[in-house]
């Protein structure tokens, strides 16, 4: 078996075992542990060379990750097809390296086993980040179509995203960082019935507007908006 730590950059540090215990479920040695040091910068990137290099191996895979949905989503994004026989493993992590700073690239993935093509992150950001392709299946409908337009240190369309499908890598929050294999849902009418068909209109009349499941996630949304872009 082939045995893989992927980190997904300098602001993940995983535990200092962590090729041990990929070794231990792989059955091979600490030091045949291939390490991904950069997986959002390959991602965003799209540089995928040494990715397709090891998946194209005909083997079972070992993966260890700090956050394997966020790793998972990276992957997708990058077009990266992971071999079916492959057991992931989460790995024990520094959350406070997160804390510390802004890792970059900051922009957001989609985990698309929970996205439904709602539309949500679409409507909300006003950045270009999303194109929505309308004659796509809904779970693959919303494309991250411009990542460096995304607002360092601002996950705001994350904190709205009626199935928890947005996946911002580098976020201290472990319900948004993709640490939380099942993360909490609103359902889509409420998410759309608080958002309407006009961001702007929404943030005018927000105070007479109480219809969100947790009225905190759009109150701290747009305190990240406002906060990381200037946009009011």
């Amino acid at each position: 078996m082939t045995g893989l730590l992927l980190r997904l950059g300098s602001h993940d540090i995983p535990a200092p075992d962590s090729r041990e215990q990929i070794a231990r479920h792989a059955q091979t040695a600490p030091d045949a542990v291939i390490e991904i040091p950069d997986l959002a910068n390959q991602a965003f990137e799209k540089d995928t060379r040494a990715l397709t290099e090891i998946f194209s191996r005909d083997d079972d895979f070992v993966i260890g990750s700090s956050r394997p949905r966020a790793a998972q989503a990276l992957l997708a994004h990058a077009a990266v097809d992971v071999p079916p026989r492959t057991t992931w493993l989460q790995l024990p992590f520094d959350r406070d390296a997160l804390k510390r700073g802004y890792g970059t690239p900051w922009f957001p993935v989609i985990d698309r086993a929970r996205c439904n093509g709602c539309g949500t992150c679409a409507d909300y950001c006003l950045f270009s980040v999303y194109t929505v392709e309308q004659n796509l299946p809904p779970s693959q409908k919303i494309r991250v179509a411009m990542p460096h337009y995304c607002k360092v240190g601002c996950p705001a369309c994350s904190r709205l995203c009626p199935t928890g499908a947005l996946i911002f890598p580098f976020c201290a929050e472990a319900e948004l960082n993709g640490e939380i294999p099942d993360p909490p849902q609103r359902t889509q009418e409420d998410a759309l019935a608080t958002l309407g068909d006009d961001p702007m209109r929404i943030l005018a009349e927000r105070r007479n507007k109480r219809r969100l499941l947790d009225p905190s996630k759009f109150e701290q949304a747009e305190k990240d908006r406002i906060t990381f872009s200037g946009v009011l």
